[in-house]
């Protein structure tokens, strides 16, 4: 598996807040430091 392929799998997941249960959304867009493979955000309309 690619390093860009593993970010598609956080794409059209829910996302709810575990403090209240609230669900806030489905993840539309991952960011990602390409040099360290590290995810540095999640977009949530």
């Amino acid at each position: 598996m690619k390093m860009q392929d593993k970010g598609l799998d956080f794409k059209h997941k829910e996302v709810i807040n575990i403090t209240n249960g609230k669900r806030l959304g489905y993840v539309q867009d991952v960011c990602a430091d390409l040099e360290t493979g590290t995810i540095t955000s999640i977009i949530v309309p």
